[in-house]
Order: C-alpha cells, then structure tokens, then sequence
C-alpha cells in the first residue's frame, strides 16, 4: 500500500496562441476559456492575437466583444501583435480597450514558456 503526494502546485498558467481567420476557432477559444474557468477558476489565461486572428480583437469588426469584454473581467489577459497590426494596417485606436499591444505575437509566446507557462494553439 503506497502513498502519492503531491507537490502543492499555484494557480495553472495558460498561454494561447491564435492566427486563424476561422470564425469557429475564434468561438471555441472563448468555449475553452470558460471551461477551464468553470473548473479551475484561479488559473491565468492569456490569449496571444496575430496574423489574421487579429480580428477578434478590433473593436470595429469583432464578433466577440461581450466575450471579450466578459473575459477580461474574469482576469484573462488578451493580447494583439504589433507586426501583424503593422502588416494588416490596422491602427491601434481600433484595438479593443484592455487588450495588450505585444511587439512580436512569437516572442510573447517563448517569453511566457520560459516562465512556465503552458502553451496551446487555438484550431483545429
């Protein structure tokens, strides 16, 4: 008869990466932020925008924004390339207030790996 202890863990940190212009990845990211949620209420979530995916966080053509919105109060944290902002011409006044202009969508994601942060690509 054996024991298993485990080591007392803080709080789960998450970190998603999304670049599909697909509509149904966008709403599965917001599907699978509240699940964890649902369960794990304490972890920290980020979510990292870039390339075509930029869309869900310009205030002027997002889907999501009362999920947006709904989310960061929950604490995630949303965050937008400049690289792709600057390739696609999207001004930072059409970002959605609250979201985090990153340099490089990349970077932010090896930056939060290194600390420990687990890593997931949003799609399919």
């Amino acid at each position: 008869f054996s024991t298993l202890s485990h080591a007392q863990q803080g709080p789960h940190r998450i970190i998603w990466e999304i670049n599909s212009k697909d509509t149904a990845v966008h709403s599965s990211i917001f599907r699978q932020i509240n699940n964890v949620l649902a369960e794990a209420p304490d972890t920290r979530i980020e979510v990292v925008f870039h390339g075509n995916a930029i869309q869900v966080v310009t205030a002027d053509s997002s889907l999501h924004l009362d999920k947006l919105n709904r989310d960061m109060q929950r604490g995630v944290s949303f965050a937008v390339c400049n690289n792709s902002m600057k390739r696609l011409r999207v001004d930072p006044s059409r970002i959605v207030p609250g979201v985090t202009v990153v340099p490089v969508a990349i970077l932010e994601l090896v930056k939060k790996q290194e600390q420990g942060w687990t890593y997931i690509k949003a799609g399919n």
